[in-house]
């Protein structure tokens, strides 16, 4: 049977150090004593350029107490990702988020995952370039932040795992898997090629509606840690409302035998989960999507789709959405982001980088009647 520690907490640095302290050592069970002299590297969600009250990236109060708690354990530690706008270099995510303060005041390293190389990995005949730093390390410990997403559904503790995926390769992925099936698929590959000895998931401040980057701020004020990932994301999307097995991440994990995703062989430690759930939490406009079967939308496809569209108003013309589109759909005409629909494979990739929040998917009208 899998645990998941839940514990209240806030970003106020004492109750984050004493909060983070108890999730992880309770967490990490008997692998305590094996942390000495380790070299551990503290994985976070860095998706996007933003302060980290606006709730899209793991706070950094969570991540410099992680890594005070470990190096108390006896651990060396650095800090690394592989965000989704590193195109336009790693070092302005990293001030952006709070997260080279964090660092700094420890002396903790920076690890920057698209200077490094990368080496194959392959599963079922499927060939993944993941980022060789992380070889450098004796285990990764994640901190991913609970936010909902546009492809998802949810993303947590297993979904962070694909920020071992380096460079543009990530939005590569997403071009030939559009669909949140295969693209759950390619993300189980990942985090089972990069396994984390334990999870730790930022909750205090959560994203909901159109996640994973322009959706709305939801104080839940509680983390969650457990050594089983997939136990940890289906009992966080439990506690806001969704159904673990909807989210497919948790279901394809779970299919593997990867981790446990029934709830009821799931033991909760710590504060009372009742006390935690989230109520009236919005989940992305066009999550329902998904679950209509690929050959009805193929047959409907001039009727029936969701594609991004661009606010004119919010655009800056930064780039970062033309930058990160894999299928070369995007350009900046006039100051602005243009989309061309001929190309776009609606991987949704452009609302997750556009550091303004500008891209919105939208949905036809079928696409509305039916979802």
């Amino acid at each position: 049977m899998a645990t998941v520690y839940l514990k209240r907490c806030s970003y106020e640095p004492s109750d984050a150090q004493r909060c983070v302290r108890a999730a992880l050592s309770a967490s990490l069970g008997d692998k305590v004593g094996s942390l000495r002299g380790a070299r551990v590297l503290l994985k976070p969600n860095l998706a996007i350029a933003r302060p980290p009250e606006r709730a899209a990236t793991t706070h950094p109060e969570i991540v410099g107490a992680a890594i005070d708690c470990l190096r108390g354990l006896g651990a060396e530690v650095a800090v690394g990702d592989s965000p989704a706008g590193a195109v336009r270099g790693v070092k302005r995510i990293w001030e952006a988020t709070g997260i080279a303060s964090a660092c700094q005041a420890r002396g903790a390293s920076l690890v920057n995952f698209e200077a490094g190389g990368w080496v194959e990995r392959s599963i079922d005949g499927r060939t993944y370039r993941i980022a060789k730093t992380i070889l450098d390390f004796d285990c990764i410990v994640n901190l991913p932040k609970l936010k909902t997403h546009v492809l998802t559904l949810v993303t947590a503790a297993v979904k962070n795992m694909f920020g071992c995926v380096p460079g543009l390769d990530k939005s590569r992925f997403h071009l030939f898997n559009p669909r949140p099936a295969a693209m759950s698929t390619v993300l189980v590959d990942v985090f089972s090629i990069a396994t984390p000895v334990v999870s730790l998931v930022d909750a205090v401040d959560a994203m909901d509606g159109n996640g994973p980057s322009s959706g709305g701020v939801r104080h839940l004020g509680f983390i969650a840690a457990s050594a089983d990932a997939v136990a940890l994301d289906a009992v966080l999307a439990h506690l806001v409302g969704i159904d673990p097995m909807k989210v497919p991440t948790t279901r394809e994990a779970w299919k593997r035998g990867l981790g446990e995703g029934r709830l009821e062989r799931i033991r909760l430690e710590g504060d009372p989960s009742d006390d935690l759930a989230a109520g009236d939490f919005k989940v992305p406009s066009n999550w329902q999507y998904g679950l209509v079967p690929n050959a009805l939308t193929r047959l409907l496809a001039r009727w029936f789709w969701v594609r991004p569209v661009v606010n004119l108003g919010s655009c800056t013309g930064c780039g970062d959405c033309a930058r990160g589109c894999a299928a070369s759909a995007i350009e900046i005409d006039g100051g602005k982001a243009v989309v061309a629909y001929d190309k776009c494979v609606a991987c949704l990739c452009c609302i997750e980088v556009c550091p303004a929040g500008a891209v919105e998917a939208a949905r036809s009208k079928l696409a509305r009647l039916v979802t």
